[in-house]
């Protein structure tokens, strides 16, 4: 038995160090007492890893059925026409600015071009399209199921070319803006549900 002198140092020691081995010699070689602990034999069983594989796919495929049938439904197409049908009114305005051409400059054609063409977007597919650049426009469409790429491929195509005439103040030749009024025309159209 130790004098109440020798085994105080040892229980400050102990304290500090570590307190779970009190009244006990400190032990310094842990890291020689580190063994891995080795697997259970079933583990090294071809029949665990096949299980394990079976369960893991099990849950993927458990995962992806509930993904899809708690997803929402995407709609295909265009959504239904908002009420009140404001496509004839779109339609309206195009032809008037149509009998307007010879009197306005092709700055002038395409930013009215733009614009109805513009409201109607707004109109049609319920998104904020007169407040966005075309970037910005063509960006958040890209994302948009009711455009298709070829629809979104040639809106880019025309608002790009109002965007030279308009902020470039390249000029474009009479047929340039007979294809402003057309190609909005048959936008508006064909968006509508209506024939092209």
């Amino acid at each position: 038995m130790l004098a109440a002198t020798e085994w105080q140092p040892m229980l400050v020691r102990s304290l500090v160090i570590a307190p779970w081995s009190f009244p006990s010699v400190i032990r310094t070689n842990l890291i020689d007492d580190l063994t891995l602990v080795p697997m259970p034999p079933w583990w090294q069983s071809p029949w665990a890893l096949a299980a394990f594989v079976a369960a893991a796919m099990a849950l993927l495929w458990l995962l992806v059925w509930l993904g899809r049938r708690f997803r929402p439904a995407v709609a295909s197409g265009l959504p239904p026409t908002p009420v009140p049908d404001l496509t004839p009114e779109f339609l309206r305005r195009l032809a008037e600015l149509r009998g307007k051409r010879t009197e306005l400059s092709a700055y002038d054609l395409a930013v009215a071009c733009s614009q109805i063409l513009r409201e109607f977007l707004e109109w049609r597919l319920q998104v904020a399209v007169t407040a966005q650049t075309t970037r910005e426009f063509l960006e958040a469409a890209a994302a948009k199921v009711e455009l298709s790429p070829h629809a979104r491929e040639g809106l880019g195509r025309y608002l790009a070319l109002c965007d030279l005439v308009k902020f470039a103040r390249h000029g474009a030749s009479a047929e340039e803006q007979a294809h402003f009024l057309d190609a909005a025309e048959q936008f508006v159209r064909q968006s509508s549900g209506g024939p092209a």
